[in-house]
């Protein structure tokens, strides 16, 4: 158990996953900032939807690399 004010380590994080949120993030800060809003949700519907396929074609780009990865690992 941890001590407070101690981090226990944890699980190391795959790099597409790293990726997959610093993408999420740089496009959410993007997104805000073209719809001048603070928030997606604040944004038009019609906005929220460009916001949610930007998203869906992070996501998709990221399943593809994952797949790559595993077809050249062989698993």
């Amino acid at each position: 158990m941890a001590k407070h004010g101690h981090l226990e380590p944890s699980d190391p994080v795959h790099p597409l996953v790293a990726k997959a949120d610093r993408l999420s993030s740089e496009w959410f800060y993007e997104f805000c900032a073209k719809c001048g809003v603070d928030y997606p949700d604040e944004a038009t519907p019609e906005q929220q939807d460009e916001y949610n396929a930007g998203l869906d074609a992070i996501h998709s780009r990221i399943r593809e690399e994952y797949a790559a990865e595993k077809a050249k690992q062989g698993g």
